[in-house]
């Protein structure tokens, strides 16, 4: 069934040029809306990942789809070294293999373990060309082994096929498009509709989890600290509870899923799978081969529209796919981002730019810079008519006391996430306060994957507790607003609004900031009532 509300459409209140044209401030506060790195050969070093995250990087990629566990292990642990270098918090999602179906081509491990093949195979418009799913057959111009045995029974004549590099983007010619001629026992003849230059990794576009998926969410779950599944090719919301039921029996309860939106078949299922996943990606590249070119920009409007209503991050693919090669991105890239963020969007996450790209870094400072300037554009007062009466006080309180900051104590997440459902003006500082648990003859500390979590979610700012003390003491408020103040999150003279749970109850603190380090000067205004969200 359709949601009731609606969001409205974003209207610029500024419509002064000059004024737009002055040279951009950088606000004093991080972007709301979230960058995600794909780690690879261009970015896996310790010392560019210090940058990455130095730069406002928000959350890491890993890709099971081209490289081997151990290559991937090792970026995994380049990045806790980084986090532990900057003290910054970065979640880690893990991308999985899925129904993604590959060309089966020999490669070679170059010094760092990265898979590289040493010839393209080029590719001429109306040539003839076989995909075949026999095993002994070799990659070459005129075949294409498949890695899926069942392949030619999916075909028929007529059909059309895509085969693509592994993050294939704009700027390349790694984009073969084929029409099936006829099918032949195990071989699929064709014939190619362009000119294409095949390099790296193909794939074409079936069970949910390949073994190597499997394989390798045991492994990493165990040895590292995985906050989100991406799960590839999410068809429906059942295919999330099958993913969360296999979560749940290796014993990682506390992982959430982001399901990935690639295709048809997703878009019509669409609100099954946000109602049932933790958070949702569009995958504009794949999106766009079943989805019709007018009608692109109204189907990413809607899916943001739907996600924003239901209060799930959504993310976007596909951004700024000239600086793979270039420094800057282009004004229509620019565009594309600005616009995405008016929309509503969570987190841009990055592929092919951070993976092999030239300027990883540039890149994510870019697109983080374009996304602070949407930002102040963006209409924060109307762009919820109907969510923002129901918000309540949580959501107007900021504006009445002319507030610079929210802090809000968070247990499970629920209601540090239902406020930044509202867009508030002002940044969200969750702070999350760990607690020891007894696991077996262990201990462990639970808060942790909650605070890197919030990374995906649009303007929170998550702060991580020493684990001491009461959650909701003065102390802690203290220091929360003093590290506010350091962040330039928060300026002396204004108040900052706290939300926390008071035995059951839900308790607004509205403080002002002293100059002496951040302390809480007076307390204006205590108020304590029910659950406002229910």
């Amino acid at each position: 069934m359709a949601p009731s509300s609606k969001a409205k459409t974003h209207v610029l209140k500024n419509l002064d040029l000059p004024s737009i044209l002055e040279p951009a401030e950088t606000p004093s506060h991080i972007a709301g809306t979230k960058v995600i790195a794909t780690l690879g050969p261009a970015c896996r070093d310790v010392d560019t990942l210090v940058d990455l995250l130095e730069s406002g990087l928000a959350a890491a990629r890993i890709d099971l789809t081209w490289g081997s566990l151990e290559y991937h292990k090792q970026s995994l642990r380049n990045l806790q070294l980084a986090s532990q270098k900057t003290k910054l918090l970065c979640a880690v999602i893990l991308d999985t293999v899925g129904r993604e179906l590959m060309i089966r081509r020999d490669y070679e491990l170059d010094s760092e373990g990265w898979p590289t093949h040493k010839e393209v195979l080029e590719i001429k418009k109306g040539q003839e060309l076989v995909v075949t799913t026999d095993e002994t057959a070799v990659a070459s111009s005129t075949k294409l082994p498949i890695s899926y045995p069942h392949f030619a029974h999916m075909c028929q004549p007529g059909d059309s096929l895509f085969v693509g590099r592994y993050l294939v983007n704009g700027a390349d010619q790694s984009s073969l498009y084929l029409e099936v001629k006829e099918v032949e026992g195990q071989n699929v003849v064709c014939t190619a509709v362009n000119d294409a230059v095949l390099d790296g990794l193909l794939t074409t576009d079936l069970p949910l989890l390949t073994q190597l998926d499997e394989e390798a969410i045991k492994m990493y779950t165990k040895e590292f600290e995985i906050d989100y599944i991406n799960l590839t090719y999410t068809c429906s919301g059942l295919d999330v509870h099958e993913m969360r039921e296999f979560l749940d029996e290796i014993g990682s309860t506390q992982v959430k899923i982001i399901a990935k939106v690639e295709n048809l078949q997703a878009l019509q299922n669409f609100d099954s799978i946000v109602a049932a996943a933790d958070a949702v990606v569009l995958s504009r590249g794949n999106l766009g081969l079943d989805v019709a070119p007018e009608k692109t920009a109204v189907v990413q409007k809607a899916a943001i529209n739907r996600c924003n209503l239901q209060g799930k991050p959504v993310i976007i693919t596909r951004l700024v796919d000239t600086m793979v090669e270039a420094p800057r991105c282009t004004r229509a890239e620019a565009t594309d981002v600005a616009n995405a963020v008016l929309d509503g969007v969570d987190g841009m996450l990055l592929g092919a730019e951070t993976l092999r790209g030239r300027y990883a870094v540039e890149t994510v400072r870019t697109v983080l810079s374009i996304c602070r300037q949407a930002e102040l554009a963006f209409d924060y007062e109307e762009h919820f008519e109907h969510m923002i009466t129901s918000a309540m006080d949580v959501r107007h309180h900021p504006h009445r006391f002319a507030a610079g900051l929210i802090i809000c104590y968070a247990g499970t997440g629920r209601t540090a996430s239902l406020i930044a459902k509202y867009r508030p003006t002002v940044p969200i500082l969750a702070l999350v306060v760990p607690n020891l648990k007894s696991k077996g003859l262990s201990w462990e500390l639970e808060g942790r994957f909650l605070a890197r979590q919030f990374q995906v979610m649009r303007g929170l700012i998550p702060l991580l507790g020493a684990p001491m003390g009461g959650a909701n003491s003065e102390q802690m408020l203290a220091e929360a607003v003093s590290v506010a103040l350091k962040r330039g999150l928060v300026r002396a003279k204004q108040h900052v609004v706290c939300v926390l749970s008071v035995r059951g109850d839900f308790m607004l603190k509205v403080v002002s900031v002293d100059d002496r380090q951040g302390v809480p000067a007076d307390q204006r205004q205590v108020k304590a009532a029910t659950d406002p969200f229910a």
